[in-house]
């Protein structure tokens, strides 16, 4: 399971929670929130091993991908480590990952990279399951912008920034808040239940 935490729903989580990740359903999320791993669909030994190397590669190139943003854009980009909750929504968390240093117009950075399996979801921009991470994100920092920055198919760096919008950030907190309190409650959410964000 990947989630910036245990106790709410992390960036990683938004889409799924929102039911709007192509990855994961709610339904899912929801049974791994609640620890039902014995009711969650055996996954394909082939898909896992896949992910592994996604994941693999993934950590071995973010660092030089975020090297690369701050020689293309000039600024200074720093790791952090810090887990951060919503002040006033406890059930939201976020993994900052790395921060931009004295730029006015942006704060955070993330890096991704994306393999031919991925690649068709960027090909129109960015992917609006990230944008909901990235709000999500936002929401909780405090921040006002994030550059996300993706490194496609290993030769391909595109750069989209995603700025604070508090209408969109209003709804993405009301439907996670719908989420949380069917984990709280331990009812599954509607499945095919898609909100809008």
């Amino acid at each position: 399971m990947q989630t910036d935490g245990p106790a709410g729903i992390g960036s990683l989580d938004a889409a799924a929670a929102v039911g709007r990740d192509p990855f994961k359903s709610a339904v899912r999320l929801w049974m791994e929130k609640t620890e039902r791993h014995d009711l969650l669909q055996p996954v394909d030994p082939s898909l896992v091993q896949s992910a592994e190397t996604a994941a693999y590669w993934d950590r071995l190139l973010e660092p030089i991908v975020a090297a690369h943003y701050a020689l293309r854009t000039g600024h200074q980009v720093r790791r952090t480590r810090a887990l951060l909750r919503h002040p006033q929504h406890p059930w939201m968390l976020a993994l900052p990952g790395r921060e931009v240093v004295g730029a006015p117009d942006v704060q955070l950075l993330e890096c991704r990279c994306v393999g031919m399996h991925a690649a068709e979801l960027w090909s129109a921009g960015l992917p609006a399951y990230v944008r909901i991470q990235m709000l999500h994100r936002l929401a909780v920092t405090g921040a006002q912008a994030i550059d996300v920055v993706a490194l496609i198919c290993g030769q391909d760096l595109r750069i989209h920034r995603v700025e604070r919008d508090e209408v969109e950030i209003s709804r993405l907190i009301d439907a996670e808040r719908e989420f949380w309190h069917c984990v709280e409650t331990d009812c599954a959410p509607l499945a095919g239940d898609r909100a809008e964000v």
